[in-house]
């Protein structure tokens, strides 16, 4: 099919044809113009057919939605006009917040939005409460384990009328890969905790795509699509890049993730000393129009120690920002909420002697410096990963035959490599080995000091840490609900949220104990004032997310939410310092955002 349409660059309109092929490509002819070129390049999918054999001087696009959406502001139509419309005030009888009253009318009346909101909001309640108002006839809930636990929760806590299907990531990309394509999608969901999908090229990412696209395919302005994140302002602004994608693909004009990284940032070619060959190495954000567009420095345009002039440069940050507006809701604890401030407190433990001289000996003697590093901070746990020999088993290299065709024969046979010709292998169990450590005595302290209360949050960075906490609040006498990377587990009967939330009569004494990454989402655990770090991971989003577990509506107003960090060796300091810095960049970004939309 082929037509001719009209594109507008600048001040002008220009003729141009469009082809559309079989293979979802529109071929796009237009005379030579130099800002025509540019807005097609910035399409998704586009490609130059000048390189081929024979070459044919003609540029093609994908033929997809958000190439539809830009198409159609470029020939003079406003596809943005939905996201400009004013949003409806509704009425409601459940007792929500006002800034929940203002994300469920936001929801009802976007459709396809993305709510950025700090954690302890109430996303959840507002989101149950836009599903049950919108008059969807299905509707799927998708989150990390963690959170999907918390909604199940709420969904009781409320005596809500409808039964989302409830999925974790992993189990969307199943669900999307063996998808039928007569099938109808759902027509509402709800993508929570959405900073899970902002890498295009992840699976899961490409699933959230996949089923956002059959939800507008299927029921267009009558289907709803929401992101919700707690993280307003990521440490990379380009993060919002495929989150804005599954919300409406083409609001950000830029086609792919590389293309909006290339406008945000100034990058340079550095060459990489271990492989050859040159990467792209991002120099600074195009966040300050005092900084050279050139070195991303803001040096003086007479500065003689610079080998260029000073280009000035855009803050395209602040821009970005300024063009979500209408498709993004942004929500700070601070401006919706009256909490007192956390408390932050470190307790500093002073190592023995002995442990100094094994940390010594594992500097001297680790391959890497990652793995000295990994080592110390284990040592500092009071614990140590060791393999054990737990037997023999059958080579998986043979599968027991204990030969192999020949690599440079393959008519002749050679023994195999796995298991030397033995067809079995010794087996290997890996377990860890506790050692002396003061964060054992310092833990103890802080359960007897919490013993009025009998509900603390502990976070560890090690499947190891996790064991040692558990054992060590068991000696003291309280329950446990432990939740890491294999699930939630405890030695209590019964609901784990229901237990530590509320039962308090029954259950005097509950520790929840669990990583940063996989218990730090969507829980509401207001029932305990105190935040214990047996230690701290690498992972910034996992540290400000678990952090505001207990700091959120319906905790102890008087007594607060304090965080205490056990701080042993100095790998521990090192990681906390780590994740300061990755806060200050969230807050800067935050604070550019907030300014942008107030505008």
């Amino acid at each position: 099919m082929e037509k001719t349409i009209k594109l507008r660059v600048g001040q002008y309109r220009f003729p141009v044809v469009l082809n559309y092929t079989d293979d979802d490509r529109i071929f796009v002819q237009f005379r030579y113009n130099k800002g025509l070129i540019a807005e097609i390049k910035s399409m998704e999918g586009a490609k130059w057919h000048g390189f081929e054999t024979p070459p044919r001087k003609i540029w093609s696009i994908a033929n997809s939605p958000r190439n539809h959406f830009q198409l159609a502001h470029l020939q003079g139509e406003n596809p943005y006009a939905h996201y400009d419309a004013p949003i409806p005030k509704n009425s409601y009888e459940r007792p929500l917040y006002d800034h929940q009253k203002a994300q469920c009318d936001f929801v009802l009346a976007r459709h396809y939005c993305f709510i950025a909101a700090e954690m302890g909001v109430g996303k959840t309640l507002a989101a149950i409460e836009a599903m049950e108002r919108s008059g969807a006839e299905s509707f799927w809930y998708i989150a990390p384990r963690s959170a999907l636990y918390a909604v199940t929760h709420e969904l009781k806590k409320w005596d809500c009328k409808i039964k989302p299907v409830m999925m974790t990531y992993a189990s969307l990309v199943k669900i999307m890969r063996d998808w039928d394509d007569s099938k109808k999608a759902p027509q509402f969901v709800v993508f929570d905790e959405s900073s899970r999908i902002k890498n295009p090229t992840a699976q899961r990412a490409q699933a959230a795509m996949a089923l956002a696209n059959g939800v507008r395919i299927d029921w267009d302005l009558e289907g709803f699509a929401v992101l919700m994140s707690g993280a307003p302002g990521p440490k990379s602004p380009v993060d919002f890049w495929h989150q804005c994608e599954v919300a409406c693909p083409g609001f950000l004009r830029e086609g792919t993730q590389a293309k909006f990284k290339q406008r945000l940032a100034i990058v340079v070619q550095q060459e990489n000393f271990a492989g050859g060959g040159v990467y792209p190495h991002i120099v600074s954000w195009r966040d300050d129009a005092t900084k050279c567009d050139i070195c991303g420095e803001a040096h003086s345009p007479l500065d003689l120690d610079i080998d260029h002039d000073f280009k000035a440069s855009v803050n395209e940050v602040a821009l970005v920002y300024k063009r979500m507006v209408g498709l993004t809701l942004v929500q700070f604890k601070k401006d919706c909420l009256d909490l007192p401030d956390k408390i932050y407190r470190i307790v500093e433990l002073k190592p023995s002697q002995k442990t100094l001289n094994v940390a010594k000996s594992i500097v001297a003697a680790a391959p890497t410096v990652i793995s000295g590093l990994t080592l110390l901070r284990e040592l500092s746990d009071g614990f140590q990963y060791q393999d054990k020999d737990v037997g023999k088993e059958t080579c998986r290299v043979c599968s027991g035959k204990k030969e192999l065709p020949d690599l440079l024969d393959p008519s002749m046979m050679a023994p195999c490599d796995g298991c030397g010709g033995k067809g079995h292998r010794r087996k290997y169990q890996r377990v860890s080995v506790q050692v002396s450590c003061p964060k054992e005595g310092a833990l103890r302290d802080l359960l007897d000091e919490y013993d009025d209360v009998g509900r603390v949050i502990i976070y560890g960075g090690f499947t190891g840490s996790i064991d040692r906490c558990v054992s060590i609040v068991k000696d003291c006498g309280w329950n446990h609900i432990r939740v890491d990377g294999r699930g939630w587990v405890s030695d209590l009967d019964g609901d784990h949220l229901e237990n530590f939330q509320d039962k308090v009569v029954e259950h005097p004494r509950v520790a929840f104990i669990g990583q940063p990454q996989a218990a730090g989402m969507g829980l509401t655990l207001t029932a305990s004032p105190v935040i214990i770090y047996y230690s701290n991971t690498f992972d910034g989003e996992g540290r400000i997310q678990s952090e505001e577990r207990a700091h959120r509506p319906g905790m102890d107003l008087n007594r607060g939410c304090t965080i205490i960090d056990l701080l042993h060796l100095d790998t521990d300091r090192l990681v906390l310092e780590n994740l300061q810095k990755k806060r200050k960049l969230q807050s800067l970004s935050l604070g550019e955002l907030q300014g942008a939309l107030n505008d």
